[in-house]
């Protein structure tokens, strides 16, 4: 759906950046003077100059080329030029384009190339004994794939880098059925006063993520103490299920408790003013008369007040909001200028136009004449009840 607009848009000389001509598999019927579109047929770009759609694209004028021996151009003074490959076989210091064949018949004909490929190639065999070390004074690279079987394989370097942004850890293929162990990561680390296990990983017990310190392994399913998390933000898609190893009830909330430092579940309970109750003790929140800079209690506005919208004490309802809004349809078919009364007593008001017809939002030039009225102009003149008018004052 496209914003309607029925007037002329000024940019003032100002850049219209990141545009999109209007896409079209045919030409738009009946177009305006100088209207431009793209053909998504053809791939060219369109426009009219009053008695049809000229193609925008242009011509070749010329083509120039300083390989005259590798290209051959026809009527390079366009406006259709051709251009025609010149090829010949392979030889030293030749300037002309080689086919597929005579690029394959150099390669496999040359006695020098395949004594030089010769040279550079080496095997490399390593026996069957049970263990087998390869030593180096440089880097070892392995080029291909490399596929370790084993029982256990251990890496001792400093620094490990892997391409790879995701770990498969379980298996190079599903499993058949659940064997009741955990997924993660074990590590080694020092308190301070022993060597100690931590794991952070998947619970297969629970079906939860966990992180433990002085972890024990048992077949690799994991148990310890729960750790600490230091981080910034949450986000939640799901809800908060249990706190300080409890669930919550109806009516609960979290707020602070001093005597340990952190946040616990909370009861409220009606009486004269609310009571909120944890293990620090009890709130009492009591009702006081709203003011500007304290919540509370607070008087409705009547509609007058509501329109005036000076008073500081009072708050509008829906039926005082109405009344600092005005909504009308306009267009009679031969009015391009329509005064409309809105009675607001302000020009600090927003107003909006949309088509009564398609409902789409559309743009007209809006001028506030006096407090109470504004002036609508169109390019043309809109049908009879076409147009619908929204005024909604802000002060």
């Amino acid at each position: 759906m496209a914003i309607n607009y029925l007037s002329n848009i000024d940019l003032n000389k100002n850049e219209l950046q990141n545009a999109k001509v209007h896409v079209l598999a045919t030409a738009p019927s009946s177009p305006q003077e100088g209207q431009i579109y793209y053909n998504s047929t053809d791939n060219k770009l369109y426009f009219y100059d009053g008695t049809s759609f000229v193609d925008a694209s242009g011509d070749i004028k010329s083509v120039v080329t300083s390989t005259s021996t590798t290209l051959s151009i026809t009527d390079s003074g366009g406006p259709n030029p051709s251009i025609a490959t010149i090829t010949a076989a392979v030889t030293n210091g030749s300037t002309a384009l080689a086919t597929g064949d005579q690029i394959y018949d150099f390669v496999t004909d040359s006695a020098t190339t395949i004594a030089a490929l010769a040279a550079i190639t080496e095997n490399v065999t390593i026996g069957d004994a049970s263990d087998v070390t390869v030593t180096t004074s440089g880097d070892l690279e392995v080029t291909g794939d490399l596929t370790v079987n084993g029982t256990t394989t251990t890496v001792n370097s400093t620094t490990i880098t892997v391409d790879d942004p995701v770990f498969t850890l379980g298996g190079d293929t599903a499993p058949a059925s659940d064997d009741n162990k955990d997924r993660g990561i074990e590590f080694r680390y020092h308190n301070g006063s022993s060597a100690l296990l931590g794991f952070f990983g998947f619970d297969d017990s629970t079906g939860n993520f966990t992180f433990l310190t002085s972890a024990t392994n048992t077949s690799e399913v994991f148990s310890g103490t729960k750790g600490n998390l230091d981080i910034n933000n949450i986000s939640l898609s799901g809800s908060i299920t249990t706190i300080d190893g409890a669930a919550p009830t109806d009516g609960q909330i979290l707020i602070g408790n001093t005597a340990n430092g952190d946040m616990q579940l909370a009861t409220i309970t009606a009486g004269e003013g609310i009571d909120i109750t944890n293990a620090a003790g009890t709130i009492t929140i009591d009702a006081e008369d709203a003011t500007d800079s304290n919540k509370g209690v607070v008087e409705l506005a009547t509609t007058a007040e509501a329109l005036a919208g000076t008073d500081t004490s009072k708050v509008v309802t829906p039926a005082g909001l109405a009344a600092r809004s005005f909504n009308t349809s306009i267009g009679d078919g031969s009015s391009t200028s329509i005064t409309v009364t809105h009675n607001l007593n302000s020009r600090d008001v927003i107003i909006q136009l949309y088509d009564n017809s398609s409902y789409d939002t559309v743009f007209a030039d809006v001028v506030r004449t006096t407090v109470d009225t504004a002036t609508i102009s169109f390019a043309a003149a809109p049908a009879s009840g076409d147009i619908r008018v929204l005024v909604t004052k802000i002060d």
